[in-house]
């Protein structure tokens, strides 16, 4: 049975699936079994989508470093099922991918999202849209497979403005696998240096390319996190050879991939358009509906409207548990967020097309600034967006501005600007309030 969704309704119930609304580890625990506790053999598994996860069985944890371990393999398993959840989460910004994830869990750390990283469970690349991501491992492949033909069909008219041939994008792709080959890691700075070594007179506007190229044709990936040193206080994931760091790829082709794709967007943003999933993936429009339409043939998802929107661009997608939450008001209907701090580029805003429940677009000049696309951080009001924040590189301040006609309590912020410090291992911030 369809359901109509006031913007009230609609609101509430992405939250719940953004994972935004303080359900997410309940949700998790209810529908794949405890997250991060230990199972009976010993083992880390996985089942279904987001699977039980557990780390280590109960032998030798009166070791106090065994205990430690197996805390430190639940988080990171923790960190794994949320991106999983998500299915992808944006990227570009590494320090505030890892924020998107702790400000879902509380009690996640940074240091448990770099430990799904170098546990090979996570890895950053680019899934779809030329757009860099954090993503499960196990779907990188055939999520590339799906969306690949669109985002690599630019790939040749921007080698000719950079003024990049062919065969130096061949020479530079064998030479940067062979000296990935057998289990190595190399950072940009690096791999660019095995190019130099190798003869190749590539221009410093080729690397991003380049190493883009690898990544979305699958060849290489960024996985292992190296530890901090010297001026690298916050280094990123390291690039390997996605063939020898994935171990268990999954293989989905054809509608299989899409239904997959169509199910896992929508259980993460709770009720899309078919807009929404063609825009998120840079799907063409009737591979999306197509997506959806056998989604909803395999029971994966249910039909709704948009109230007060009629035809086509009325239609919404649900998942069968944002749909149950929305009719019953069980956790969704009151939905108590209180405010938030979320990251630049949180899937808050970005994981939609149509994204005014959550934001009013007249603010648009204040959320992207320089209209580059470059998404600030913002400020969450019971699932509003009313501001945006900056952390200020010299004095480690929080400087939050509301938008025109909005307000911002600051007092009711500090929880949450403390939690965030923890989440860092950075000593509590202070917060200035700006104007815009």
């Amino acid at each position: 049975m369809g359901l109509t969704l006031d913007d009230s309704a609609l609101l509430r119930v992405r939250m719940r699936a953004l994972g935004l609304d303080g359900n997410w580890l309940a949700d998790a625990a209810g529908a794949t079994g405890t997250v991060g506790t230990t199972d009976a053999t010993g083992t880390t598994g996985t089942t279904g989508t987001t699977g039980t996860t557990g780390a280590t069985g109960a032998a030798g944890a009166a070791d106090p470093a065994d205990a430690a371990d197996l805390a430190g393999a639940a988080s990171a398993a923790r960190a794994r099922a949320l991106v999983e959840h998500l299915f992808a989460v944006q990227g570009q910004d590494w320090r505030s991918s890892k924020w998107a994830l702790g400000v879902r869990a509380p009690g996640l750390t940074a240091g448990d999202v770099t430990a799904a990283l170098n546990a090979g469970t996570v890895v950053r690349s680019w899934p779809m849209r030329g757009t860099v991501h954090l993503v499960p491992a196990a779907d990188i492949g055939w999520m590339q497979r799906l969306t690949n033909p669109r985002v690599l069909a630019g790939a040749p008219k921007r080698r000719a403005f950079l003024g990049m041939s062919d065969a130096a994008l061949e020479h530079a792709s064998e030479v940067s696998v062979a000296a990935l080959t057998g289990g190595n890691s190399l950072d940009r700075t690096a791999l660019s240096q095995v190019w130099t070594e190798a003869g190749i007179d590539w221009k410093p506007n080729w690397r991003y390319h380049l190493i883009w190229w690898l990544c979305q044709t699958g060849l290489t990936t960024f996985g292992p996190v190296p530890a901090a040193a010297g001026a690298a206080a916050d280094p990123e994931p390291r690039l390997v050879l996605a063939s020898e760091w994935i171990r268990e790829p999954r293989e989905l082709e054809g509608d299989a991939a899409l239904v997959e794709f169509a199910t896992r967007y929508v259980r993460g943003r709770g009720a899309v358009s078919r807009k929404d999933l063609a825009s998120w993936a840079m799907l063409p429009a009737a591979s999306a509906a197509r997506g959806l339409s056998l989604a909803v043939e395999a029971g994966e998802l249910v039909e709704g409207r948009r109230a007060a929107v009629t035809g086509a661009a009325g239609a919404l997608w649900l998942s069968p548990e944002a749909l149950a939450a929305a009719e019953t008001g069980d956790g969704a209907a009151s939905a108590a967020t209180g405010w938030q701090l979320l990251p630049a580029f949180d899937e808050h805003l970005l994981g939609f097309s149509e994204r005014s429940p959550q934001f009013d677009s007249a603010h648009l000049g204040s959320l992207i600034p320089g209209k580059n696309g470059m998404f600030l951080a913002t400020v969450v009001r019971d699932g509003r967006a009313v501001g945006t924040w900056r952390r200020d590189p010299k004095t480690a301040a929080l400087r939050v501005t509301p938008f025109a006609g909005e307000r911002i309590d600051v007092a009711a912020l500090a929880p949450e600007a403390a939690r965030r410090a923890v989440f860092y291992g950075e000593p509590e911030p202070d917060l200035q309030l700006t104007a815009a």
